[in-house]
């Protein structure tokens, strides 16, 4: 039996429960980095906001399917509104703020903003008591950050907290909102029933972008329409479906600290498929983050007596689904 942080504490969790979160979030890093790569794509031809609605549409209808097929049960009325508001702030203004940061603040830079979300995870665990701020595990989430500093300095970019980079920092919030808040609902849902929710709730708060976004995909070149609707698929439909599998089998430190691989990952998706080569100084950060995600995976809390371990027993979250 390993063990991993939960409210009040740790308790004993099957280690088959803790190697699937791990494989979910590492599936997650690779399909969050090819996002990076895909919306360099389709800016050339949509505004950010015909980028996200696209993104969405996408996204709802490969879901959407898949919940015809398995015949996946509407949500309960008591949870449509924790359900649309994760969605507005997960789903549609974490976009359109993440879109509008990029067009001002330069992206090796924004990299680097998004990558506190980790930070803002872990505040937000330990001030609802999910987990202690253990000081090693902070210490090998700051060496995460640091890597990430290195990738956007070495990539070109500045670390200027102006108005435009404070927007980008809150679409990394937005992040954590939303990783936190999906938590509860992990109780009665399974991962990829909330991840469909949401972004059918994100696509409705998107739809006054549909008119132009539609008329835009059909004079548009195919590779950027393709790009635009391969964030839906792959980063949004199966990135977020995974992302909350890993939150249902890992603590929200040893979850967030995977985001902060997304910026490495990226490094070497520029490379093979755009020919960018990286400079030195972001190879150097990439080492950083990886060591930092280790050490964050390997520093786990343990219970300090039989009955701390029985206490936190008592309010063991539920076995995460399938």
């Amino acid at each position: 039996m390993t063990e991993r942080d939960e409210p009040g504490g740790t308790f004993p969790s099957s280690g088959r429960s803790e190697r699937r979160g791990l494989i979910m979030a590492s599936v997650t890093v690779i399909c969050w980095a090819s996002a990076f790569v895909a919306i360099r794509v389709a800016v050339r031809s949509f505004t950010p906001q015909e980028v996200a609605w696209l993104r969405f549409f996408s996204a709802a209808l490969v879901l959407g399917v898949f919940a015809l097929l398995t015949k996946m049960p509407p949500p309960r009325a008591r949870d449509l509104p924790a359900l649309a508001g994760l969605g507005l702030v997960g789903h549609a203004l974490y976009n359109l703020a993440l879109a509008w940061g990029q067009t001002r603040v330069p992206a090796a830079s924004a990299s680097f903003l998004i990558a506190s979300a980790p930070i803002w995870m872990l505040t937000m665990s330990a001030a609802l008591g999910l987990e202690r701020l253990a000081a090693g595990r902070l210490f090998a989430m700051m060496v995460s950050l640091g890597g990430v500093a290195l990738i956007a300095v070495g990539r070109g970019g500045s670390l200027v907290l102006d108005p435009p980079a404070l927007i980008v920092v809150a679409a990394s919030l937005m992040q954590a909102v939303y990783s936190m808040g999906q938590r509860p609902l992990l109780d009665r849902y399974a991962p990829l029933q909330i991840s469909a929710f949401t972004v059918f709730a994100a696509l409705l708060w998107l739809t006054p972008f549909a008119p132009s976004a539609i008329g835009r995909l059909l004079v548009a070149p195919w590779p950027h329409g393709l790009a635009a609707l391969f964030l839906g698929v792959v980063p949004t439909a199966v990135g977020y479906s995974t992302w909350a599998s890993a939150m249902s089998s890992l603590s929200p430190s040893s979850a967030g600290a995977f985001l902060y691989l997304v910026p490495a990952v990226v490094l070497v998706l520029a490379w093979a498929i755009l020919g960018e080569f990286p400079p030195s100084l972001a190879i150097t950060g990439g080492v950083l983050v990886v060591a930092g995600v280790i050490a964050v995976q390997r520093l786990r809390q343990r219970p300090q007596t039989p009955g701390d371990a029985a206490r936190v027993a008592g309010v063991r979250a539920p076995t995460p689904r399938p």
